[in-house]
């Protein structure tokens, strides 16, 4: 059995469909770390054969911190 384990994307990305239908399973990672100046909030559109990006602005919140027992 196959399984995958990936972090919403608002733009997925052909790789991301790609994985979805490779595996037997899928599941969304909903509570995981935002990564700053990642692509999860944005993405590459042609039109009119120029590349335009297209962003999705998030608010900011402070990082959680890991707790150590």
């Amino acid at each position: 059995m196959n399984i995958a384990l990936m972090q919403p994307y608002f733009f997925p990305y052909i790789g991301y469909f790609q994985l979805i239908k490779s595996v037997d399973e899928f599941v969304i990672f909903d509570n995981a770390q935002y990564v700053r100046r990642s692509w999860m909030n944005r993405n590459r559109i042609l039109n009119e054969h120029k590349e335009t990006v297209f962003i999705l602005f998030v608010r900011r919140k402070e990082r959680q911190r890991l707790k150590i027992l």
